[in-house]
């Protein structure tokens, strides 16, 4: 039997129809979807949990439970938001987990030496500091598109993706969160 997806399946083959041969079976179609979708996976996940560890085994369950739940999969939905809604469903579990029992989210990444004093490191670790406390205090629904975009480096079209909203909203979503960035970084400099 030859199989739908090669190591590296052309653009024009569809999800849906590697889905239709992983469901028939062809466990190559599915590695072409997993890595499709893997990247965009973790970006939305890290975003979320704040934590490289708990994002990877959190992916890596999404894509089993996605292998295990293939015949639950209908032609007429759309294979990414699909993917997606089941890895921003593991999130949420783990949230909640995490909050039964006070896991403690990972610090964001520390500032390198950027000069040669203690001074210039003190204020520059301290901005930073500043900065991911702004980011944490953002509500969720501006937190997850900017680490996605910033901290990722994923496309808008990745974002609406993930988030099962249009690019249009992730914009607004954006600018929105970049604008109570600096009002907040503004309050702090007035402190």
């Amino acid at each position: 039997m030859t199989s739908i997806a090669m190591a590296q399946t052309p653009p024009e083959v569809t999800d849906e129809t590697l889905a239709k041969a992983a469901q028939a079976g062809d466990t190559t179609a599915f590695a072409a979807l997993a890595a499709r979708y893997r990247e965009v996976a973790y970006a939305y996940a890290y975003a979320c949990l704040r934590n490289r560890d708990e994002a990877e085994d959190t992916v890596q369950e999404a894509f089993v439970r996605i292998y295990q739940a293939l015949g639950r999969f209908r032609s007429s939905e759309c294979w990414g938001a699909w993917t997606m809604r089941i890895v921003r469903n593991l999130c949420t579990d783990a949230l909640r987990r995490r909050r039964r029992k006070n896991f403690p989210l990972e610090e964001a990444s520390e500032v390198s030496d950027r000069g040669p004093s203690p001074e210039q490191f003190m204020l520059a670790s301290a901005r930073t500091r500043e900065l991911n406390a702004a980011i944490a205090a953002l509500p969720e629904k501006y937190r997850i598109p900017l680490l996605m975009h910033y901290g990722s480096g994923r496309t808008y079209r990745e974002i609406a993706l993930a988030l099962g909203l249009s690019e249009s909203t992730i914009g607004g979503r954006l600018a929105g969160a970049l604008r109570l960035l600096r009002r907040r970084l503004r309050q702090e400099e007035i402190r």
